[in-house]
């Protein structure tokens, strides 16, 4: 029988819950009658994300917090433990993404893309295990990208960072294989999003194309028609939270509307 998905005093963390694919799992999150701890660098975005939820009937507060730092994430970690007594779902959500040729890329790019991108994954995953441990279970659930499974031109840093994330969730799905946690990812195709739009920018200063024929012809490469939205993501996000999922773990789901299929 086939009932709705109920989260009710589920526990949840995501980070980068300020805005785009963040938010709309904060908000459906909310909206399954999951507590959310809205995380995010822009204290006032996740401020507003929290507010959304408590608007709708929700129960939700925010912090500001930088996932590249290991004392902002034990902190996150902790007050979340204070205030709601435990954590059921780590969303590690935040994320940055840039674009540039290899030859002239910054070091410095490198070096911010890797620390959101997969340090932050990692200290957040490593904070929360020992509490999900002492409560016999929970999930970490991983914002991947379809990059991490094939090739985007003048942003290798970007794919390799989502390629390491899918690595990570894979062997940290074993690791943790006789605890109860469960470690998936999930894999947006090209969402439309402000992210989005400033790769747009990026190309139109890099390689003189229009910011609309780059929409135009990243819409034309999903077989499904249409951009992929942030509440098309949240789906899949509150699927893997669910009981429905409750047998899967190191998997990293594509959500690209056929783009990708590997």
């Amino acid at each position: 029988m086939i009932t709705e998905i109920c989260l009710k005093d589920q526990v949840a963390i995501v980070t980068g819950g300020g805005s785009g694919i963040g938010r709309a799992i904060c908000v459906s999150l909310g909206a399954h009658g999951a507590r959310v701890v809205v995380a995010d660098m822009a204290e006032e975005r996740a401020a507003e994300t929290a507010k959304l939820i408590e608007e709708a009937g929700g129960t939700a507060s925010s912090m500001k917090v930088n996932v590249t730092l290991k004392d902002d994430v034990e902190k996150m970690v902790a007050n979340t433990v204070e205030k709601y007594g435990k954590i059921d779902l780590m969303y590690n959500n935040a994320g940055i993404c840039s674009v540039s040729d290899i030859e002239v890329m910054p070091e410095v790019w490198w070096d911010s893309i890797f620390a959101v991108n997969c340090k932050g994954v990692f200290l957040c995953s490593q904070a929360v295990i020992p509490q999900m441990k002492k409560q016999g279970g929970g999930r970490i659930i991983n914002t991947a990208s379809q990059a991490g499974k094939g090739a985007i031109p003048q942003q290798v840093h970007y794919c390799a960072t989502k390629a390491a994330v899918i690595g990570f969730t894979r062997a940290l799905a074993i690791e943790l294989k006789d605890t109860g946690i469960r470690v998936n990812c999930f894999c947006p195709g090209s969402v439309m999003s402000e992210m989005t739009m400033r790769e747009a920018q990026a190309y139109l200063e890099l390689n003189g194309v229009p910011i609309e024929e780059s929409i135009a012809a990243w819409q034309r490469d999903i077989p499904l028609g249409r951009w992929v939205t942030p509440e098309d993501v949240a789906k899949t996000a509150i699927f893997l939270a669910s009981d429905y999922a409750e047998y899967m773990t190191g998997q990293a789901i594509n959500i690209s509307g056929g783009q990708t299929m590997n």
